[in-house]
């Protein structure tokens, strides 16, 4: 029988991150609802990784063979230079035979459907547009556009990157732009044998292209770019076929199988690490506390380990330990992945031709036992 507790906890945000949290809380006898601004489920991004942490952690939940099942396995990342070829391989089969999971290519929507098909009956709360709270040493508060309140124990604010709930509790930290723009789009193509279940990302200065197969007759693609702060660009302004004429084979054929209606256009923000991620009664989770480059492919994995550690440390302390121990447990991780996804951004987008030469030499001299060091790091779940 499944342990009751009588904590109320009110999650808002219906994302990676706070549906995780919920369906990890409630299969510790936790009370939990969720509140999401949208009237409806909506399919919202493209695609995404979850990479080996991310599995590791959602297997602990029962997610990992419904996942796999509605995913499609890689076996390699490649990185490559438009001029210079292969740069580097990661050959995720051995990670799998270390970890137990490879990195698995997944609509967003279909993860999502996996997530709300494993939380009990009423949690999300849809049509609730959360305004603001207030709280005092008893209970928090919190109020939404229609005019309702509910009230709870503890908060999780996990509404992405201009959380309201970060707002509210920190109103003088702002995102900041980080100098690019990045398109994503799912084209209807089958990759050749050889690219079925590999990740390839080209550089090219001021462009990069990322693609990987998410089944077997379609592709995610990825393309950041660099474009100056509050740009106005548009799928026309930008001559996506242009642009990325040059590229090597698949990347055009990717764009001319991709409908316009499938490509969508988001500029990259970075949050910067804030003084504390929660004060008395509310918590942060996710892109609210920490978000940050996609480079790495690490933004939605680092929101379900979150998810996960704050879980269990609701079910082992008191609250206000608890938040402390969160906070401690996760965020020398996050902010090291944070530094090393936007230090990758720097560094695929440089537009100097020496300095490119330059990094492609040492990017292809780095040993093999470094890089496996660096990989091992980030893709080990520890609670």
């Amino acid at each position: 029988m499944r342990k009751v507790n009588t904590v109320q906890i009110a999650i808002v945000g219906g994302g990676i991150g706070g549906l995780t949290a919920a369906i990890a809380l409630q299969q510790r006898g936790f009370s939990v609802r969720v509140y999401e601004a949208a009237a409806s489920w909506q399919p919202v991004g493209k695609g995404i990784w979850l990479p080996t942490n991310a599995l590791r952690a959602l297997d602990r939940l029962g997610l990992s063979v419904p996942l796999m099942s509605c995913g499609w396995a890689l076996a390699k990342i490649e990185i490559l230079d438009c001029r210079d070829g292969l740069l580097q391989q990661v050959d995720l089969r051995l990670i799998a035979e270390r970890l137990g999971y490879t990195t698995l290519s997944i609509r967003r929507a279909d993860l999502h459907h996996v997530l709300c098909d494993h939380l009990l009956p009423e949690t999300c709360q849809l049509d609730h547009r959360c305004t603001g709270f207030t709280q005092d040493e008893q209970r928090v508060t919190m109020h939404f556009a229609d005019g309702s309140e509910t009230v709870a124990d503890l908060l999780i604010g996990a509404d992405g990157l201009h959380s309201i709930i970060r707002q509210t509790l920190f109103p003088g930290i702002a995102v900041r732009y980080s100098g690019q723009t990045c398109l994503r789009g799912i084209a209807s193509f089958t990759l050749p044998p050889p690219l079925a279940h590999t990740c390839q990302e080209w550089w090219d200065g001021e462009h990069r292209f990322g693609f990987s197969a998410i089944d077997e007759r379609h592709v995610y693609w990825f393309a950041p770019l660099l474009a100056p702060a509050g740009g106005n660009e548009t799928l026309a302004t930008l001559q996506l076929a242009k642009r990325y004429a040059t590229f090597p084979q698949p990347v055009p054929t990717l764009l001319q199988h991709t409908p316009p209606a499938e490509i969508i256009l988001t500029d990259l923000y970075e949050l910067p690490p804030l003084p504390s991620w929660w004060q008395r009664r509310v918590v942060l989770l996710g892109d609210a506390a920490h978000a940050m480059m996609p480079n790495l492919g690490q933004g939605g994995a680092q929101a379900i380990e979150d998810a996960i550690v704050l879980a269990d440390c609701l079910s082992k302390l008191p609250l206000f330990e608890t938040l402390h121990a969160y906070e401690q447990t996760r965020r020398p991780r996050v902010e090291r992945i944070a530094r090393a996804a936007r230090l990758f951004s720097q560094i695929a987008h440089i537009r100097s031709g020496y300095l490119q030469w330059l990094r492609n030499r040492i990017v292809r001299l780095m040993p093999a036992w470094l890089s496996q060091r660096q990989l091992n790091w980030l893709y080990q779940f520890r609670e």
